[in-house]
């Protein structure tokens, strides 16, 4: 029975070895017009680099987040389970058996390391600001909203104030 439990444990590992599921990676280059990166996978020294990954963001058919990738950003990388590439297509379909492949990478957006300290005002509030703090929205619980910036430019038809 030992050898029988052996044998399924080294079996399991064997299969779960080649599988990815999720790598941090490092942002190589980014492309705006379609939300895709170049990435190196971490450790770079065990990985090559996975190219025209696409970047899950805040989107719908109507609407949009859009936030421009560096080189050198620290981001999260997911491996799908199956073949996404008819998908990415509009499609409803899949092409091959591939299963958690490099090629079916997508990448969910960047994280903080553990040494790094994002300077954020209100820990209760959604903001969004640049990393240096200089220019911010900050929209609170209660309603309020706090604008911070350099220059603030409207571009509007016409304006309401109530």
């Amino acid at each position: 029975m030992e050898n029988a439990n052996k044998f399924l444990k080294d079996y399991a590992n064997g299969i779960s070895k080649g599988m990815n599921v999720a790598k941090l990676g490092r942002v190589v280059k980014f492309y705006p017009d379609t939300m895709r990166i170049d990435v190196m996978p971490l450790p770079s020294e065990d990985n090559a680099m996975i190219i025209n990954v696409p970047v899950a963001t805040v989107r719908t058919k109507d609407f949009l987040l859009y936030y421009p990738f560096k080189p050198n950003d620290n981001v999260v990388l997911l491996f799908v389970d199956n073949d996404t590439d008819n998908i990415l297509l509009g499609e409803d379909s899949i092409e091959t058996e591939r299963d958690h492949d490099v090629s079916d990478c997508i990448c969910l957006g960047g994280f903080t390391l553990l040494t790094e300290k994002l300077k954020v005002d209100d820990k209760d509030a959604f903001i969004m600001q640049n990393m240096d703090n200089t220019a911010k929205i900050i929209l609170k619980k209660n309603g309020d909203i706090d604008i911070k910036c350099k220059k603030f430019k409207v571009l509007a038809e016409r304006i309401d104030l109530n």
